[in-house]
């Protein structure tokens, strides 16, 4: 019976031009947005690849030199983008997508992709998933309102009611069709649309899998909260003037005020230092240039890791030295980097957590998360690259640690040690890897689903004809 009713009302829906067309504005708005992102970033992908094979390339080709010049020289390490980044780009565009790898210094990410953003991107840069937790409230509202307000007006429902067709039935076939409508046109079409396009480019292997459909299961829990919502306040308002704005208010209030309000409360109750500040810290605590007295201690470290009295009788000081220096270093950067990054992933956790204030907001920490393009999947590349240009590092040191050179001598090598280096690959994390960072969002989801379902609840044992 109420597949047959959904059906009906699915039929009725059709007719009205305003709801169907709005509806289908916001669906070739957002198809737009996933094609043009999805093109920006196999572009920008390719540019990756060839610039990555060229640092190769050079790399292996830089002739012969003292292992830790090479270190210095270096490669650049290229961060791909996230296979469902053209659905939801999150920080993506914000953040950068290459860093150099060199001794001594763990360096702040490079190009960031709004830099080179169009005018109208800089105004206000739409992706998929910000469009639908923005506006698909606004349209589903409309369409539960369109149904309910034919109802009054034509005394449809007092028929129903009075042909015994149990109030339950007719609230949930209401609330199905435009979960289905709302569904069918805003989120199929985009997630058909992204697994073809993943298919096509070979980036669709089992976890890209199991994203895309977390993705679409994330949208449509989101999607069945409005439906309720739309459905019960409509039922529930006296006339259709104060249904339309109760709706109205609720849009602005759930997915235009409340995450700017959350935004504030993150940066407030979490605030973090400057870039500068961070950098002064680092600097201070590992400097580039070493005083006398450092020099002396540093001394005394290496005679006592040998275990001589002399440094003459160190194989090669000089390297021994710089390569405690860079150790120091490394504590240095995951205690006052770390911290940092550390700080960045509690204000997200924050954030994720006032989901239990605003749907929209939950709808937002889970999609990024679920798409890869979160901060933590961010900082997962930085580890990784900064564990790589610790290894070639160390392993330049370590090749002219083992060779003797005093004084003005220098230990070289050539590309037979260069070769060895293996290309830097990041292999994308699993998911669930990171799901503890937003999974208080997950949770309010399914807070915000069930009192969706008990107020379509309420709202057919109040139904009266």
């Amino acid at each position: 019976m109420i597949w047959r009713l959904t059906h009906l009302e699915l039929a009725i829906l059709r007719r009205d031009r305003r709801a169907w067309g709005a509806l289908l504005a916001l669906a070739s708005l957002i198809l737009l947005s996933f094609l043009a992102i999805a093109t920006q970033n196999v572009r920008s992908d390719a540019d990756k690849q060839a610039v990555a094979a060229a640092e190769r390339a050079r790399w292996v080709g830089q002739g012969e030199k003292d292992p830790h010049s090479a270190a210095h020289y270096s490669i650049f390490a290229f961060k791909p983008s996230p296979a469902l980044a053209a659905l939801d780009p999150g920080s993506e565009s914000f953040v950068g997508q290459t860093v150099w790898l060199e001794a001594h210094h763990q360096n702040d990410m490079l190009y960031r992709p709004q830099q080179n953003a169009s005018l109208l991107q800089r105004i206000g840069f739409a992706a998929p998933a910000a469009l639908i937790t923005g506006f698909a409230p606004l349209i589903i509202f409309l369409i539960a309102f369109t149904l309910v307000a034919q109802d009054r007006e034509r005394g449809t429902m007092r028929v129903a009611l009075g042909a015994a067709i149990h109030p339950r039935m007719i609230v949930g076939a209401k609330a199905l069709t435009v979960w289905c409508a709302s569904t069918g046109l805003l989120l199929l079409p985009v997630t058909a649309g992204s697994l073809l396009w993943l298919g096509l480019g070979g980036r669709l292997d089992g976890d890209t899998a199991l994203r895309m459909i977390c993705w679409a299961l994330v949208m449509a829990s989101y999607f069945a909260f409005l439906a309720a919502v739309g459905i019960a306040v409509s039922l529930r308002m006296a006339n259709a003037r104060l249904a339309l704005t109760a709706l109205f208010g609720l849009w602005i209030f759930f997915a235009l005020a409340l995450p700017r309000v959350a935004s504030g409360m993150v940066d407030a109750a979490r605030p973090l230092p400057s870039s500068q500040s961070v950098r002064q810290e680092i600097a201070e605590a590992a400097p580039a240039f070493w005083s006398d007295e450092q020099n002396a201690r540093n001394r005394a470290k290496l005679l006592a890791r040998y275990g001589v009295t002399r440094v003459e009788d160190i194989p090669n000081p000089r390297m021994a030295e710089l390569d405690l220096v860079e150790r120091h270093s490394h504590e240095v950067f995951d205690r006052i980097l770390g911290g940092f990054y550390g700080r960045v992933a509690a204000q997200d956790r924050l954030f994720a957590a006032f989901g239990f204030l605003s749907p929209t907001i939950a709808a937002q920490a889970a999609s990024a998360s679920v798409a890869g393009s979160d901060f933590s999947h961010h900082r997962d590349f930085i580890d990784s690259a900064e564990r790589y240009r610790r290894d070639l590092v160390n392993r330049m040191n370590a090749d002219g640690m083992g060779h003797r050179a005093h004084g003005t001598e220098r230990h070289t090598n050539d590309d037979k040690l260069w070769s060895q280096v293996p290309e830097f690959a990041y292999p994308t994390p699993p998911l669930g890897r990171f799901a503890g960072t937003a999974l208080p969002a997950f949770m309010a989801l399914l807070a915000w689903l069930a009192i969706g379902g008990l107020l379509l609840i309420t709202a057919a044992r109040r139904l009266r004809p």
